[in-house]
């Protein structure tokens, strides 16, 4: 492992754990695997919880992931979601070490790694798979490493507040990674427009390596060119025994030759946006350029630019001809990255806007280094519209996520352009989609009837890869057949063959991660349990179970790791690697951006002193805790199963009920339960309503709630034991509780000592 140069530090002074990132991968055929380590030290005092945000391919399966602290390394399981992050809480609550890894949203996916003590060093290992496409004569393979700036809220992507990656510009964390390439892909021509890279000869193949000084600034890029298998079948067996089935994989690469179609109704729009400043935009001008050139008279044009407000540089859709073309060519010139802040869904909805005529094709043309966080609505309202929609993502760190779900929505394609890569190359294949009549799968004949099949995808062009997959119950030897339709000589028939099943354990798994958004929740969260992968309903976790004398004596304090700045991003430095000082200021009204570094010394999850002052209850509370305990004869106490029946009962009635203080109260709990809460409350340890829910669920969870039913339990536990915001509240509360004696649970008025919780 590279050792960074220099230690950096968190403004308090607290040094951020993570070290840095080894990656070793393998590619045959169009199938890439890659196994990434990260690894964490605890140089600090206290035990702490390290907070990491890290992006992974679009369409990439997870398909492990590995704790080691010392000598032992736990595998992590795939389990529902609140179920993971109870296990996690739980593990963190008696002082075991954890890690959780959860998606966070489109590519992107949240590490906590709970627990690690002073001293200690833990290996984070996790592996992913992705299927990767052709585009001519070329493939593109990128290793996404940082998460740029986004504009909007991260709140509407689902992220939770402590997934949101903050940016330091003193961060480094050295990248280290090598990839076997064998079989066909080893014979293409191989460059990085990103990093430096050399070649080594191995058994088979060809092997890629970083050269040193690589940091996790910039995604990795690898361009694979040259003649190499058109199309391929593959199938695996799918389980064991008896149970057992197939899947398979039919990789198409159409070769369609069509004469040039009807003229263009192209509507080019343009992020300006801050983030664009520097080599992006350099990179979208030059990308406009080649546009421009390959525009015939008869075609019809618009330029709209945006950023925080939308420009239409043209007053519609103008013939790319004469004086109209000219203006454009000087617009195009004249581009800068000074709109600010990037709203792309009104750039989109006012492209949308322009009127087309009678095209029968509608296209938009964006160019964008697509650094926002909510694409959804956008999305829906471009595919209603009947426009397809063909992003040049550009930058050193685009959001794949986006680029992919605007195009194969509406039935268009995405290219990627990376600061030092050839924008006229990623123009051509556009143009050449963009001549294309619209084309879709009409119809699919395997070998055998399969028992599911992936929904056929929005659009076809000539030369790009089509994966089709579908599982069987028996083998599928033999030829399958697909036609084609929507091509101006009529239809079209593309030829595959599969041949026997192979035992590739990596397809199933990635076939099964692909069915899951076309799943109901509960029918996709059973698949990716019974498949082991993590995804929206589901969640890696592993527990190392400390002894005694080693546990956590104390809650971690947060170590959050912030985001290297992407290279070139904003204007900051060219994408060539440059130090940055404390003192380095970005350009331009970025306040969308910008999001303090967490601070490490301090506890995550404020208190929240939200309680109404006014309840009788928390001021006699208040009272009471100053004057010393109240005379326990006069003590008015319920069972504690009687008080669970009672609250479920008002829950099963309002399952958004709200309780307070003085609602206990009200049901009997007795008033020395109420003073600890009220204590607890003044203390700063949580808010009043906070409070009691961790007080429900922890007396839910104990003896006394043994009888209840699962309904019940699970209404009354409420999602409190993975709620990380109430770490605090159980801790104090679970405090209480444990002062309780056995007699108490019964609903017996026993002191269990001096200040315990009589009969609760």
């Amino acid at each position: 492992m590279t050792t960074q140069a220099a230690v950096l530090r968190s403004t308090d002074g607290d040094e951020v754990p993570l070290r840095g990132v080894t990656a070793t991968g393998r590619l045959e055929g169009l199938l890439f695997e890659l196994a990434v380590e990260q690894v964490y030290e605890n140089n600090g005092t206290d035990n702490i919880e390290a907070e990491y945000t890290f992006p992974v391919p679009h369409r990439a399966v997870l398909l492990g992931l590995e704790l080691q602290i010392g000598e032992r390394a736990l595998q992590a399981v795939a389990v529902r979601r609140q179920a993971a992050r109870k296990n996690y809480e739980q593990a963190i609550d008696e002082g075991n070490s954890a890690a959780l890894l959860e998606q966070a949203g489109d590519g992107l996916w949240s590490l906590s790694l709970g627990n690690l003590l002073a001293g200690e060093r833990a290996v984070i290992r996790y592996r992913y798979a992705e299927l990767l496409d052709r585009a001519g004569d070329e493939v593109r393979l990128s290793v996404p490493t940082v998460i740029a700036p986004r504009y909007g809220n991260p709140a509407d992507s689902g992220l939770q507040p402590h997934q949101v990656p903050g940016v330091n510009l003193l961060a480094e964390y050295p990248l280290a990674l090598a990839i076997d390439i064998r079989g066909a892909m080893a014979r293409a021509l191989l460059t990085s427009p990103s990093h430096i890279v050399s070649l080594t000869a191995i058994d088979g193949g060809q092997r890629v390596s970083l050269a040193p000084g690589a940091f996790l600034d910039r995604d990795f890029v690898l361009r694979l060119s040259g003649p190499v298998t058109r199309s391929a079948g593959l199938v695996a067996l799918d389980g064991q025994g008896e149970g057992a089935g197939y899947t398979a994989l039919l990789s198409l690469d159409p070769g369609i030759t069509e004469e040039a179609g009807a003229p263009l109704a192209l509507k080019l729009v343009v992020d300006c946006s801050g983030s664009m400043g520097g080599t992006s935009i350099e990179c979208a001008r030059r990308a406009l350029k080649s546009v421009l050139v390959r525009l015939t008279p008869a075609d019809r044009v618009s330029l709209t630019r945006f950023g925080s407000t939308v420009e239409h540089a043209t007053p519609g859709l103008v013939a790319a001809e004469g004086g109209a073309l000219a203006k454009l060519s000087h617009d195009v010139r004249e581009l800068q990255a000074d709109l600010g802040g990037t709203e792309m869904d009104g750039a989109l909805r006012a492209a949308v806007k322009i009127p087309t005529g009678k095209a029968t094709v509608k296209d938009i043309l964006l160019i964008t280094d697509a650094e926002v966080w909510s694409v959804d609505s956008m999305v829906e309202e471009v595919a209603k519209s009947g426009h397809r929609l063909f992003v040049v993502a550009v930058g050193s760190a685009p959001v794949e996520a986006l680029s992919r779900k605007l195009a194969d929505r509406t039935g268009g394609a995405c290219e990627f352009v990376s600061p030092a890569e050839d924008a006229e190359a990623a123009i051509v294949r556009t143009f050449r989609r963009l001549r294309e009549a619209p084309k879709r799968v009409a119809a699919v004949r395997w070998p055998v009837v399969p028992v599911w099949t992936l929904p056929l995808p929005a659009a076809v062009f000539s030369g790009d890869t089509l994966h089709l997959l579908a599982g069987f119950a028996s083998a599928p030897v033999g030829e399958v057949t697909v036609t084609v339709t929507g091509a101006r000589a009529g239809n079209i028939v593309l030829k595959g063959q599969l041949g026997a099943a192979g035992s590739d354990a990596v397809l199933p798994r990635l076939a099964a991660e692909r069915r899951l958004p076309h799943l109901e929740e509960e029918e996709a969260t059973a698949l990716a349990e019974r498949y082991q992968l993590p995804s929206a309903y589901t969640s890696f976790v592993v527990v190392q179970v400390r002894e005694g004398a080693e546990k956590a004596t104390a809650l971690p304090k947060l170590a959050a790791v912030p985001q290297m700045l992407a290279a070139g991003w904003g204007a900051t430095g060219a994408a060539e690697r440059s130090l940055m000082c404390e003192s380095l200021s970005v350009p331009g009204d970025y306040s969308e951006f910008a999001r303090p570094v967490p601070n490490a010394r301090a506890s995550r999850h404020a208190p929240t002193l939200c309680r109404d002052e006014s309840l009788p209850s928390v001021r006699m509370l208040g009272a009471s805790v100053a004057a010393g305990s109240a005379d326990s004869s006069s003590h008015s106490t319920a069972p504690p199963l009687d008080v669970l029946h009672a609250i479920a009962a008002r829950l099963r009635a309002n399952p958004d009920e709200r309780f307070w203080i003085e609602d206990l109260g009200d049901l009997g709990v007795d008033v020395d339960a109420l003073r600890a809460l009220g204590a607890a409350i003044d203390a700063g340890s949580a808010s009043e309503s906070d409070a009691v829910r961790c007080w429900i669920a922890e007396l839910a969870a104990s003896p006394a709630g043994a009888s209840l039913s699962a309904e019940d339990r699970a209404l009354l536990e409420g999602g409190v034991a993975g709620d990380r915001s109430l770490r605090e509240a159980r801790a104090a509360v679970r405090g209480l509780l444990a002062r309780v004696s056995p007699a108490a649970w019964q609903g017996e008025p026993e002191m269990a000592s001096a200040g315990g919780l009589p009969g609760l």
